[in-house]
């Protein structure tokens, strides 16, 4: 096993490196809200649209990536049963909690999320996830199979709902 770099060895407990981790987190949360709002101001709706190819993009090659931290494989995705493992797993690392599916057959995937770390500071940029989460899934779902559709979120905590809600489903 490789060594943790020295840049690594921090001087303190796991616990309270969480602590500042979360400082980083919303440190960066806020930094996007102040970027996005920029470049809405500089760009419009063209900086706007950018953004999602870009994110869109970045999914593509993300899919990938979540599927080998997840333990997914390329069949697990003939149809919507196999989301939930990989879903599950990125909502999971960045302590997104649920209770249960709205829907998990292999036709239609449906969670609600209870909770998310950005929703305080995310808010004053409701449409952030909708174009920055969105977006990106969007891509991942094309490359794990181009049957895959969604609309996106029909609830965000972000915009005030009590939950994120997010469908995905196979063309039929």
């Amino acid at each position: 096993m490789k060594e943790k770099p020295d840049y690594e060895k921090y001087p303190v407990s796991e616990e309270e490196m969480g602590k500042r981790y979360k400082n980083w987190t919303m440190s960066l949360a806020r930094q996007m809200v102040t970027l996005y709002q920029v470049g809405k101001e500089i760009g419009g709706d063209k900086f706007v649209e950018r953004l999602k190819e870009v994110y869109r993009e970045q999914g593509r090659k993300d899919a990938y990536m979540w599927m080998k931290l997840s333990g997914s494989k390329p069949e697990d995705f003939k149809d919507c049963t196999g989301l939930s493992k990989l879903q599950d797993f990125i909502d999971d690392g960045f302590a997104n909690f649920w209770n249960g599916y709205i829907e998990n057959t292999p036709q239609a995937f449906e969670k609600e999320l209870n909770t998310c770390p950005l929703t305080k500071i995310w808010s004053q940029e409701p449409d952030l996830c909708a174009v920055l989460l969105r977006e990106n899934f969007a891509g991942v779902l094309e490359t794990l199979n181009p049957k895959f559709t969604s609309e996106g979120f029909s609830k965000l905590l972000t915009r005030g709902d009590k939950c994120c809600r997010f469908r995905i489903e196979l063309e039929k």
